[in-house]
């Protein structure tokens, strides 16, 4: 899930962080605003933090694998998409995920890579048939939220 991006290492990019908090949509550089274009419409109300994060990512962005590139796009979309109870419950999960021990990481890892190479009619089924997400991520069944990676 994008939210990796949120929590990822930060690079540093001093004038995009002296600026972040008072930069408006409109403010932006046409590169910024093309690849962060999903956050367009919540820009302007984004805490300077979430800001920082994202011009950092924007600033990366140009640099990364085309593969990388098309997978950021793909998951700021569904970012965009999320409602911000949903967006707190992803957050919230993040930090437990990355609370966990390696072992049981990459245990939950593998467990959402088998899930993904399900036909999406499987997937489709599990997802109906699914309970709410329970509190423990080491609990949780393949067709639950992903992991972040």
């Amino acid at each position: 899930m994008l939210v990796s991006l949120l929590y990822g290492d930060p690079v540093c990019a001093g004038d995009v962080h002296a600026q972040a908090d008072a930069l408006q949509w409109a403010q932006l550089s046409p590169e910024q605003q093309k690849i962060l274009e999903p956050l367009q419409l919540e820009w302007d109300r984004l805490e300077p933090e979430r800001r920082r994060r994202w011009l950092d990512l924007a600033a990366r962005y140009p640099n990364l694998p085309a593969e990388r590139q098309l997978r950021i796009q793909q998951r700021m979309h569904e970012w965009a998409s999320l409602t911000p109870e949903q967006r707190t419950h992803a957050r919230e999960r993040y930090k437990q995920l990355k609370q966990l021990p390696p072992e049981k990481r990459q245990q939950l890892h593998k467990r959402w890579q088998e899930y993904q190479r399900l036909p999406e009619e499987r997937r489709q089924r599990l997802r109906e048939k699914r309970e709410p997400a329970s509190p423990d991520p080491g609990t949780e069944r393949p067709g639950g939220q992903p992991s972040s990676r």
